[in-house]
């Protein structure tokens, strides 16, 4: 093939994988998103790699996971259905965690059954929460944030602690 019909091809390529990125495969029942950026800290310091959830009453909007990552800062874009950047307008409750496996296990053991034999296969990890879980349920965080439409990104620094 010579580069003259090469690169009508990879035009006519880049724009139907480019496609892929345009509003059209946006859902059609989901509401307009407004940009927000979460910081959270955990007793005072950046809490990073954590996870981020929205929850919402509204039976229209429930049906969407609204939710983030946070980064090194504490920093988190939120999304929704995991891709769209923002958040549709309502009030939400706010959860926060973060959850890490230690290096070694505790002294947990996991074991199998092979036939009528208890086999034992190895330690289990006992994870260890960083945030107190009150931060974790929708039914029990403080946290709660409404959003409004706007049209800049909406900022927000949030306050958490470890578990008491």
């Amino acid at each position: 093939m010579s580069k003259q019909h090469f690169y009508p091809l990879l035009i006519v390529l880049a724009i139907f994988v480019c496609g892929g990125c345009s509003k059209e495969n946006r859902p059609r029942d989901l509401p307009p998103l407004f940009p927000i950026t979460l910081t959270f800290l955990l007793d005072g310091q950046p809490l990073d790699n954590a996870m981020v959830m929205f929850y919402t009453e509204n039976q229209a909007i429930a049906k969407w996971t609204v939710g983030g990552i946070t980064d090194a800062e504490g920093k988190a874009i939120i999304v929704t259905h995991g891709q769209f950047h923002g958040v549709p307008a309502g009030t939400f409750k706010v959860c926060v965690s973060k959850r890490v496996f230690p290096d070694e296990p505790d002294e947990n053991v996991v074991a199998s059954i092979v036939g009528s034999e208890i086999r034992p296969i190895g330690k289990m990890p006992v994870p260890i929460d960083h945030v107190d879980l009150l931060f974790c349920k929708p039914e029990s965080t403080p946290l709660e944030i409404e959003i409004a439409p706007q049209k800049k990104m909406m900022t927000q620094t949030l306050n958490v602690h470890g578990p008491k």
